[in-house]
């Protein structure tokens, strides 16, 4: 067939930088020499470009942002009688 192409999977091949990688190119974590390396892996990899486009959603929640969410009192309440009926 004149004029076809061949079609690339669309998928994580070997060559592919892992996800810990791409996150760390995301955020800036790399060094220079490996950032380069996956700058021109992404030029030829649609499914990486995703990646790292999907990746950009990703954010690590710092140590003050962990703390426990407060109970609402009527929870409380009730989750208490329920654990407390049964020991008597």
């Amino acid at each position: 067939m004149k004029g076809s192409k061949k079609t690339i999977p669309f998928r994580k091949t070997a060559a592919c930088p892992s996800s810990k990688t791409l996150l760390y190119f995301r955020t800036e974590k790399l060094s220079l020499e490996i950032s380069t390396l996956v700058q021109y892996h992404l030029k030829s990899c649609e499914f990486c470009q995703a990646e790292v486009m999907l990746l950009a959603h990703h954010q690590r929640k710092q140590k003050h942002d962990l703390k426990t969410p407060e109970l609402p009192m009527n929870l409380r309440i009730l989750a208490e009688s329920i654990l407390c009926h049964g020991t008597g």
